[in-house]
């Protein structure tokens, strides 16, 4: 009789079909994969050479052999680990690591491990950087090919460029000593970053440099969750000269991103003794705390007119301080200054009346006391810190609060509009005393302070023909567009074409030419033109308007000269031809930026043909 199989024994060969019988022997013949690198990316066969170590395709080829990485072998899985692995238990959330995915981290670090025992790692014409800085950017092999061109001598030649760069941004720092292999090791996104913004002279592999950082950045920081100061350093470096790659400039998700990065690493909050004791790298973490809100502020409130994704904190101030204190660049003595105009800039925008309430609050005397103390405010920064009245952002913060000025407060439009005149002068006047590769290196706030002070200027000077008396001469001898526009264009085109350290963007310049043209096409001469127009039509009232000249000047003294406790005279009670003085309605709705300079819809309005 025979014996019933139990359901821990095995059956014979003999009792199972041939089809399995034949899957068996097939699997049993298949060896594992020992071919080469260089003979598996071909498929080719891999037979051992005449030289120990080295197979006979690349004895004949002269090439180096590389060991097979061994793979990791497939895991039958049964029925219910499928279930598991697409849903969780009660009260875990999906997403949370599995057991599972512990073959993957070791099957990443143990090929990690292997790229860096490579002994060919440290020549110069090796390809094992290059692989090692792809597995570091967990980018997969498909998408390697757009670091093609990046060896030792590039990635050292970037970091050379980007110190360069640096004194532009003091909140982002390579150590002098730094090789390049260090970085692709410990740093491969802000390597991959400082690379990406160091090749202005290369369009083409600047484009494919930012393509894998954005690859990388997704795979790293959205897929992995990864947060660490690596991820967020270069983020911080790719934001910082975004208009120098980007087609698109809405960055403002990006931007929020970052200010969520800093919040995750918990470099808001002050760390504790044992904690500030272990840290290593506490200095670099706080220069790029605070370089997160300098940008954060300063393009949320210049750039794009919208709310600041990362507000003010006391730790901030103490930060600062504690980076010029101990910092060794010499661009860390002016932080704390920058970081505290960014705080009054920020001041300004909440403080000041908007559109909805101007006429509720034009009558009381606090918004003139806070406009003083504001002045005041940027008066004693730029005694304080002497170097921060040197710096293009400072330039543009006093000309923003003079705009900001211009559209909420109308009641003092005549000497803001002077002042604001100066100021704007003196800003182009420090552009161009700066060397003309400056206009190449700047960082994005400057950028877009600069495009903002160009359509400023030219809707100040669309005012001038209404405006009477020796305000306008004044003005116009200050204010000349057409002549500023050549200028700035020509100093921009004078950087040399050769200069390693300070590389020439030859997009930048064509984008910034066609800026240019627009602005005297639209905004000046389209303008002036409809002006004019309007002033023959009105010639025949000319003669009643020069019998109540005499009458108008004496409105204007009285205006001026008010008694203190009388109350400010209202826009509707001044002369007509002073009414389109402080009516601001009556703009253009390509001069007027409710969204910021930076926003694309803006700019295809005012480029269209």
């Amino acid at each position: 009789m025979e014996e019933p199989h139990t359901h821990g024994d095995q059956p014979n060969a003999q009792d199972l079909p041939s089809a399995q019988l034949d899957e068996r022997e097939k699997r049993k013949r298949q060896p594992r994969n020992t071919a080469c690198q260089a003979c598996a990316a071909v498929k080719m066969k891999c037979l051992p050479g005449p030289v120990p170590g080295r197979c006979e395709r690349c004895h004949r080829t002269r090439k180096e052999c590389h060991p097979a990485v061994p793979k990791p072998r497939k895991r039958r899985m049964t029925s219910s680990k499928p279930w598991i692995a697409n849903h969780s238990p009660a009260g875990v959330p999906n997403g949370y690591a599995s057991p599972y995915s512990d073959d993957e981290n070791q099957a990443s670090e143990a090929r990690r491990n292997s790229l860096l025992r490579n002994a060919d790692l440290y020549q110069a014409s090796s390809k094992s950087l290059l692989t090692l800085l792809a597995h570091g950017l967990a980018i997969g092999s498909s998408e390697e090919h757009a670091l093609n061109g990046v060896d030792h001598s590039y990635i050292h030649a970037a970091l050379t460029v980007f110190r360069s760069l640096a004194s532009n941004f003091p909140f982002a720092t390579v150590h002098s000593a730094a090789t390049a292999i260090e970085m692709v090791i410990n740093r491969p996104l802000t390597t991959i970053a400082i690379c990406t913004v160091s090749s202005l002279a290369k369009p083409d592999l600047q484009g494919r440099l930012a393509q894998a950082f954005r690859l990388s950045l997704s795979a790293k920081v959205i897929v992995q969750g990864d947060r660490s100061l690596d991820a967020f350093a270069g983020l911080l470096i790719f934001l910082t000269w975004h208009h120098n790659y980007m087609a698109k400039p809405q960055i403002y998700q990006l931007m929020c991103l970052l200010a969520g990065m800093a919040a995750d690493l918990g470099l808001h909050r002050q760390p504790s003794k044992v904690e500030a004791a272990t840290m290593a790298n506490k200095l670099e973490r706080d220069r790029a705390f605070l370089g997160c809100y300098y940008l954060c502020c300063g393009l949320s409130l210049l750039g794009f007119n919208k709310p600041n994704p990362l507000r003010w904190t006391d730790n901030l101030r103490r930060l600062a301080e504690a980076v010029a204190s101990r910092g060794s660049q010499p661009t860390d003595r002016d932080v704390v200054g920058l970081i505290e105009l960014m705080r009054a800039i920020n001041d300004i925008q909440d403080s000041l009346p908007g559109e909805s309430d101007v006429k509720e609050r034009t009558r009381m005397p606090y918004t003139d006391m806070h406009i003083k103390a504001t002045s005041h405010r940027f008066k004693a920064l730029k005694r304080e810190y002497p170097s921060l009245g040197n710096t293009l952002v400072f330039g543009a913060a006093t000309i923003h609060f003079h705009y900001q000025l211009l559209q909420g407060c109308k009641m003092s439009n005549k000497p803001t509009l002077i002042q604001c005149a100066c100021a704007i002068k003196e800003y182009f006047d420090d552009i161009l005393a700066r060397p003309p590769s400056a206009l190449h290196q700047v960082t994005i706030l400057d950028w877009a302070n600069l495009l903002e002070v160009l359509v400023l200027m030219a809707r100040i000077w669309r005012s001038l023909p209404n405006t009477m008396g020796w305000e306008a001469g004044a003005l116009s001898s200050m204010l000349q567009p057409d002549a500023v526009l050549d200028a700035v264009c020509a100093h921009m085109s004078a950087a040399p074409t050769n200069d390693a350290l300070a590389p020439r963007h030859e997009g930048q310049l064509r984008w910034f030419r066609g800026v240019c043209a627009s602005i005297k096409e639209r905004i000046l001469h389209e303008q002036a033109s409809s002006d004019s127009t309007l002033r023959n039509e009105e010639s025949q009232y000319d003669t009643v308007h020069s019998l109540g000249q005499t009458e108008r000047r004496a409105e204007e003294e009285e205006a001026r000269f008010r008694p203190a406790d009388s109350l400010p005279i209202s826009n509707e009670a001044l002369p007509p031809i002073m009414q389109a003085v402080f009516d601001a309605d009556h703009l253009d709705p390509l001069v007027s930026f409710e969204n910021g300079v930076l926003d694309e819809e803006f700019w295809a309005n005012l480029m269209a043909e």
